[in-house]
């Protein structure tokens, strides 16, 4: 939640979303939303035991390995696009080079018929006893064919500079690609070494939850850090002003496409062995596999939430909310508009999960819905 209280307070004073009078009630306003939110905050960080500790240390973990995995899909990205770019480079190098060999054909052609015109070519045109108008045609001619001469000559030239700028930048970005391999290996390696971090935390925490009480509690404890977040994010934008083309959240009701697909783990409602109920739904998928928004809306949460991991909510308007929990990584940032369909993160375990799956939940003014209700 690094940040976040200074984001949203500059996210609502925006003009372009929002139609609040500046005046000074609005801006006492909107700093008591903002210092509300950083109390939040400090509560939902505090670290009350030995086990809190623990989770605070599970939250580094994961925080490091969604920051490493976020590196390392840039560096991939980077050197597909180096790839491409490379393989442009050796294409154009093939042309300049077939241009050259033609070109220095051509060349050779126009040497050899210079050798043998010889250099006294006009002088002897001059001396010859004809029709003056013969010789200003010719003589045009002539300086026509020095012309063209001249013209291959130097295209000859620019395509042997076209060719070593080519040669050069070839080997730029060779030097570049094989560094990007070399930054990739180390990101890999550290993400290995982030990994293992988290699974030691893991073991000392689930040794430390051995007993049905403690895992009830920690469970009610994430419940309720959740609703919180919820019910003051909801309170701090409800001013905002959503787009005029925004197409109501309600109406998609049945026909919107689930975040991720996969196998539904549980369902909403359904009880749980330590008697708490579902109140949204597990989506079981592959680590990575990329978590879609299911309507067009706006970034109000893009952090870790303890309990949660790595944590996106997006607001619809209405009071429709839509959250997704456990995530790898988040692909977007606080007041970001994304349209339905759009990648807001990747499938992961963050939160102290030991299966991949996306945890998926629908609100309206904070109260849970079914999603089976709203998506198809």
């Amino acid at each position: 939640m690094k940040y976040f209280a200074i984001i949203l307070f500059a996210l609502l004073s925006l003009p372009a979303w929002s139609q609040a009078a500046a005046d000074e009630d609005q801006q006492a306003r909107l700093a008591e939303i903002k210092q509300r939110i950083e109390s939040l905050q400090a509560e939902l960080n505090q670290v009350r035991s030995q086990r809190d500790q623990l989770l605070k240390d599970l939250e580094k973990n994961e925080k490091d390995i969604s920051e490493l995995h976020k590196r390392i899909d840039q560096i991939k990205r980077d050197m597909r696009s180096r790839t491409d770019k490379l393989q442009e480079l050796k294409q154009e190098q093939q042309q300049l080079e077939e241009s050259r060999r033609s070109m220095q054909r051509r060349v050779e052609q126009e040497v050899a018929a210079a050798y043998r015109l010889g250099r006294q070519e006009q002088i002897k045109l001059l001396l010859n006893q004809q029709d003056p108008q013969d010789i200003a045609r010719q003589l045009r001619y002539h300086e026509y064919f020095l012309q063209e001469r001249s013209r291959v000559i130097d295209d000859y030239l620019d395509t042997l500079t076209s060719l070593q700028t080519v040669s050069t930048s070839i080997e730029r970005e060779r030097d570049t690609l094989d560094g990007e391999r070399r930054q990739l290996q180390d990101r890999e390696t550290q993400l290995r070494g982030a990994q293992r971090d988290r699974s030691r935390t893991l073991d000392k925490l689930a040794a430390r939850l051995a007993d049905k009480s403690g895992e009830l509690q920690q469970l009610k404890n994430d419940r309720s850090r959740l609703q919180k977040l919820v019910d003051e994010v909801g309170r701090a934008i409800a001013s905002l002003v959503s787009p005029q083309d925004q197409q109501p959240f309600a109406k998609q009701r049945g026909r919107m496409q689930w975040p991720v697909k996969g196998r539904r783990a549980n369902a909403y409602g359904q009880r749980r062995a330590n008697g708490i109920t579902w109140k949204g739904i597990t989506i079981r998928a592959n680590e990575g596999e990329p978590v879609r928004a299911i309507h067009r809306g706006r970034v109000v949460f893009s952090d870790y939430l303890r309990g949660q991991g790595m944590l996106m909510i997006l607001d619809h308007g209405d009071g429709y909310m839509s959250l997704y929990a456990h995530n790898q990584s988040l692909t977007r940032s606080l007041g970001e508009w994304v349209e339905s369909g759009d990648t807001v993160a990747r499938v992961g375990n963050s939160g102290g999960l030991t299966h991949s799956g996306v945890y998926f939940e629908i609100r309206h003014r904070g109260k849970p819905q079914d999603p089976t209700r709203w998506c198809r």
